[in-house]
């Protein structure tokens, strides 16, 4: 054969493996590489701890994004109307119907009975950060973060008035008058009412609402109207207005934030707050008050309730990560993990980790964590929630600054939140 004709030859034969020595090269290099996941929540100290968390996953490489809370809803929604977002979004429990109806969540149930121990976790955190519709054991969730509310007081100087932390709301409110008195703030909160402050005012009102006998809806015929401006709510908005009285001026328009400073430099002697702002209170350098605060958990009245915080991480539907996602989700459910998750700041639903001296030992509140969680109530799990959210956070901040009575208010509300469920249910609650 010619030379030249050999030379062509072996060329044609080099043009024919090279595509498949290359296609295997790639294959093998991918092989190699972490799948990507990312994950959004709102910023705070926990999101900045799970960031820590995940990039211990030696799975995949994990991105935490940490949004402005008052974006957090919408950067997610958005996200997920142009079929993307991240592969794990943290949702607030009462998003999760919105998520379902939309069809932007996967389902988790049988994937959570086979990979997760749920018998190990408290019944109310499985319904509350994943099941939609209430009661129906269906789960498009799992626990991220437990929150609830702790009481935070200066220990010193109830130790130096002879006080002890309050057991009911009456208790409290004597207290706090009895500082204010005394020439300081009693008790600061978060009474903020607009939209861009979420749910602060609602989530305060509901428990003193709640522990006096009152409900927010019926959740078996829907109705709110008889049920929210019961006698039981109005005398909770009203003693909500005393209460107010005693923390600082222009405190109808504080959040989180204002409440912690006042707190940490020595304005006010109590509050009312996640037991997720608990690292701030004890960092030294930012808190000037640190060691004089002491944790108990907050009061009840003629019942015991208190707000459920918290969120669940969901499965984005439209992920192309799906399997290394549902991976991720496994790990970081596993006792093992959540146990390293509350050595961080993190608060877990799991049973057998609230019960163990590693989360007892992790933070010196976490003995009251422990004993406030069984305590907690939701608001209304449903599509529109957001939409009944504003009504009630507008009303109640009018009558707890003393701009509208509490049966007026209490009665629109009702009114108001009525005519949203009416429209959404016109044949009354959804069979489930």
């Amino acid at each position: 054969m010619p030379k030249y004709k050999r030379i062509v030859w072996t060329l044609v034969a080099v043009a024919a493996v090279l595509p498949m020595l290359l296609t295997a090269l790639q294959a093998s290099a991918t092989a190699g590489e972490k799948p990507k996941l990312s994950i959004i929540w709102f910023a705070w100290p926990p999101c900045e701890a799970l960031g820590e968390l995940a990039a211990r996953y030696p799975d995949a490489t994990v991105t935490v994004s940490c949004i402005p809370i008052a974006q957090w809803h919408d950067q997610i929604f958005t996200d997920f109307a142009a079929q993307g977002g991240a592969d794990l979004p943290i949702l607030d429990s009462q998003w999760i119907g919105e998520a379902v109806k939309g069809g932007h969540i996967l389902e988790l149930t049988d994937w959570m009975k086979k990979n997760m121990e749920i018998e190990d976790y408290i019944p109310a955190a499985l319904s509350a950060y994943g099941e939609f519709p209430l009661g129906s054991g269906r789960y498009y969730g799992a626990a991220a973060m437990a929150d609830v509310q702790l009481l935070v007081y200066r220990k010193d100087l109830f130790q130096k008035a002879g006080l002890q932390p309050p057991k009911t709301w009456s208790e409290l409110l004597k207290q706090a008058q009895a500082f204010k008195k005394s020439g300081m703030d009693g008790f600061v909160w978060y009474w903020c009412g607009s939209a861009a402050c979420y749910d602060q005012v609602q989530v305060a009102w509901n428990q003193i609402a709640w522990s006096f006998g009152g409900e927010l809806w019926d959740p078996k015929t829907y109705k709110v109207e008889g049920v929210l401006n019961s006698p039981e709510n109005v005398t909770a908005l009203e003693f909500a207005q005393e209460l107010y009285k005693t923390g600082p001026e222009g405190a109808g328009n504080f959040t989180y934030n204002e409440v912690v400073d006042a707190i940490c430099t020595g304005k006010a002697a109590m509050t009312s707050i996640w037991a997720g702002f608990g690292p701030v209170f004890l960092d030294k350098k930012g808190c000037k008050e640190s060691d004089n605060l002491g944790f108990a958990v907050p009061p009840g009245e003629r019942k015991h309730y208190l707000s459920l915080g918290g969120q669940g991480i969901s499965v984005n539907a439209h992920t192309k990560n799906k399997e290394a996602a549902l991976d991720f989700l496994k790990w970081f459910e596993t006792k093992e993990v959540q146990l390293e998750w509350v050595k961080l700041g993190g608060d877990s639903a799991r049973k057998s980790v609230l019960a163990s001296d590693t989360f007892k030992n992790a933070a010196p509140y976490n003995p009251v964590f422990a004993e406030a969680y069984p305590l907690v109530k939701d608001f209304w799990n449903l599509p529109e929630y957001s939409a009944m959210l504003v009504v009630q956070g507008e009303q109640l901040n009018l009558s707890v600054t003393g701009q509208k009575d509490a049966k007026t208010a209490l009665d629109t509300i009702a009114k108001e939140q009525q005519k949203i469920l009416d429209k959404a249910y016109p044949g009354g609650p959804p069979k489930q």
